[in-house]
């Protein structure tokens, strides 16, 4: 496999992220995404919102995906999944964390359906991985951070992917 090939396929990845997290957020929650920002990519760090879940796809292309929450996002989804269940308030936190957990997981689901063109073999998912009030991730050697965000109407959301340096372009211009 060619390197352009890899490019190709990794802007494919991104590109169905988010246009699979902007209809999710559409038709579930009725959470409206008002802009997609442009791309940065090659980040000695990232810098992370209130609360961040990580899920690695495997397959053909290992990536890490990691979305990025601002808390009054998170609330939003949280108080929507939640509704009418009599959440005890010392449950609160593991509720906003399975909230996040249960969207990014759901999203990436049916991104897969999109990427089975990529790896016909399948594409495995990790369960996600939920940080919390963490501020920045370092990047490892020879990784490349790649992230795009999201304003809605409740807050901020920033899709980041995380794979080896040779995935990506060296300017890393993908189509959103």
């Amino acid at each position: 496999m060619n390197d352009q090939t890899l490019v190709d396929e990794v802007a494919q990845v991104m590109g169905s992220v988010i246009t699979r997290t902007r209809g999710f957020f559409e038709s579930e929650y009725h959470v409206s995404v008002i802009e997609i920002d442009g791309g940065a990519g090659d980040l000695e760090s990232l810098t992370l919102l209130d609360m961040t879940a990580i899920i690695g796809l495997g397959g053909r292309l290992n990536l890490l995906v990691a979305f990025s929450f601002q808390e009054s996002l998170v609330n939003a989804l949280y108080a929507r999944v939640t509704e009418g269940l009599g959440v005890q308030p010392d449950e609160v936190e593991m509720y906003r964390e399975a909230t996040a957990g249960e969207v990014v997981n759901t999203i990436l689901g049916h991104c897969t359906i999109d990427l089975q063109r990529i790896d016909q073999k399948g594409i495995a998912m990790t369960p996600p991985i939920i940080l919390d009030r963490a501020k920045t991730i370092r990047r490892m050697k020879n990784s490349v951070f790649y992230t795009q965000g999201m304003n809605t109407a409740f807050g901020r959301l920033n899709i980041s992917l995380v794979g080896p340096r040779e995935l990506f372009q060296t300017n890393l211009d993908y189509v959103k």
